[in-house]
């Protein structure tokens, strides 16, 4: 009887509705992750400059920014990112006489967005979907959100090299993209909830819950949560040391057009 009701509640909570966000919002959030990780770089490249010292101070200040952001922001929402999409965009009209304020304009605009993407995704989406989960769908959920990121990619640079083709039409790319994160977090507002049975967690003041992030002594403790995370980290090292300077290889370094690089990619 009792994994009948468990059962029962697990239809409950994850409905049509709810899947219907599950997908919308995740594979949104993944086109929008693959936008920065690839295509902001090629930006710079066609609009900028072809100075890789730019992307890596793009890679440097976006993952301090996402860090602190999902810390900071455990329960806002998904609805600013795309207007920063949008407006990275925008910095390729900055005078090309000011070569160093371009620069730091795209890494000052690019760090905005990720800390409102990470807001969005890793904050309010990924805690979201936890609160979805029971025994009877935590399979189901984590099989969805394992597929998202393969077809955010997929959409994301396939599609993407279209919306740029050629002629490095970066801004309507990044209207389009900016758009339907808008849209989607518009929806997300309406149409959002974790149910009647779940609860804020406060242990403590705002801060004192905060710090308890860099509490070391205790996360030391997790002998397989340190596994996983240095696992994750060597990961990232080798993902962040190619993916970034994938494309400008492709496009600049063995002449194919951005469009090509995507169906290639």
């Amino acid at each position: 009887m009792k994994q009948e009701e468990e059962a029962q509640k697990a239809r409950v909570k994850t409905g049509a509705r709810v899947w219907i966000l599950i997908w919308l919002l995740g594979v949104a959030g993944q086109i929008c992750w693959n936008m920065e990780n690839q295509w902001f770089n090629t930006f710079v490249y066609a609009k900028i400059g072809k100075d890789p010292s730019i992307i890596t101070g793009m890679l440097i200040f976006s993952a301090a920014a996402t860090t602190f952001s999902t810390f900071f922001f455990g329960t806002w929402s998904d609805r600013l990112w795309g207007i920063f999409t949008i407006v990275f965009g925008l910095t390729q009209f900055i005078s090309v006489d000011h070569y160093i304020l371009m620069s730091v304009m795209v890494v000052l605009a690019d760090t905005v967005m990720s800390f409102f993407g990470s807001m969005g995704s890793d904050a309010a989406f990924n805690a979201w979907t936890n609160d979805l989960m029971t025994d009877q769908n935590r399979g189901q959920i984590g099989a969805a959100l394992a597929t998202q990121p393969v077809l955010g990619t997929l959409l994301g640079t396939v599609v993407g090299g279209l919306l740029v083709g050629s002629g490095d039409h970066y801004m309507r790319l990044f209207l389009v993209m900016g758009i339907i994160v808008i849209a989607f977090g518009i929806l997300s507002a309406f149409t959002m909830n974790s149910g009647d049975d779940v609860a804020p967690s406060r242990r403590g003041s705002f801060w004192k819950q905060f710090a308890s992030v860099f509490d070391f002594r205790s996360f030391f403790q997790r002998k397989e949560l340190v596994c996983v995370f240095l696992s994750v980290m060597i990961f990232f090292i080798g993902f962040n040391i190619y993916f970034a300077y994938l494309g400008n290889y492709l496009i600049y370094y063995l002449g194919f057009t951005a469009d090509q690089m995507g169906i290639i990619e």
